[in-house]
C-alpha cells in the first residue's frame, strides 16, 4: 500500500476505526488496514475494498466473510449502520436486527473498553453542549450588564448637569 493511499484512506474513515469507531488519537498509533472482502476469499487490493480498523477488530473479523447471508459483517460506509445497530444511552450497542446482532457479536463491539469509550464519549458531548450553551448565557449577561451600565452613566452624566 502506497503512503498516498494510506493517507487517503485515514481520512476517508475521520482516523477511526471503521467497526467500533474508536480514534486512533484513543489508542496511540494509526490503525490497521482491513480488506472488507478477504483476499483469501477473492476480495481486491484497492481502496474500495479497504476498512480503515483497529488491531482488535481486525483480530476479531479475521478472514470472514458471507456476502449474501444475514450473517455478515456490516460495511461501515455501504451499509446504513443506523438500520441494525443502535447505541443505548450507557453505551451498549444494541441489534435492531439479525445481521446488526452477528456485527456486534462477531467484532466484540460491547467489549468492556469500548463500552467504556462511548459512554465516555456521550458524556464529553453532553458537556461541550452545556458549555456552549453557558458561553451564550455568559455572552448574554455580560451584554445586560453593559446596558445596566451604560444606562448608569447615563444616569450620572444627567445628574451633573442639573
Amino acid at each position: 500500500m502506497h503512503d498516498d493511499d494510506r493517507k487517503s484512506l485515514r481520512l476517508r474513515f475521520r482516523f477511526r476505526c471503521g467497526y467500533c469507531g474508536v480514534h486512533e488519537r484513543d489508542v496511540g498509533a494509526e490503525l490497521t488496514v482491513d480488506h472488507y472482502q478477504p483476499r483469501s476469499k477473492g476480495g481486491a487490493h484497492e481502496p474500495a475494498n479497504w476498512v480503515y480498523c483497529c488491531h482488535a477488530c481486525n483480530e476479531f473479523k479475521v478472514a470472514y466473510w458471507q456476502p449474501d447471508s444475514p450473517y455478515r459483517i456490516l460495511h461501515p460506509q455501504r451499509d446504513d449502520l443506523a438500520t441494525h445497530v443502535i447505541e443505548e444511552e450507557d453505551g451498549m450497542l444494541r441489534a435492531l436486527t439479525d445481521t446488526g446482532a452477528f456485527h456486534i457479536g462477531r467484532l466484540h463491539l460491547n467489549r468492556v473498553p469500548l463500552v467504556e469509550h462511548r459512554r465516555e464519549r456521550r458524556l464529553q458531548e453532553e458537556l461541550r453542549q452545556a458549555q456552549a450553551i453557558e458561553r451564550e448565557r455568559l455572552k448574554e449577561l455580560l451584554e445586560r450588564v453593559r446596558k445596566v451600565m451604560a444606562g448608569i452613566r447615563d444616569l450620572q452624566f444627567g445628574e451633573r448637569d442639573l
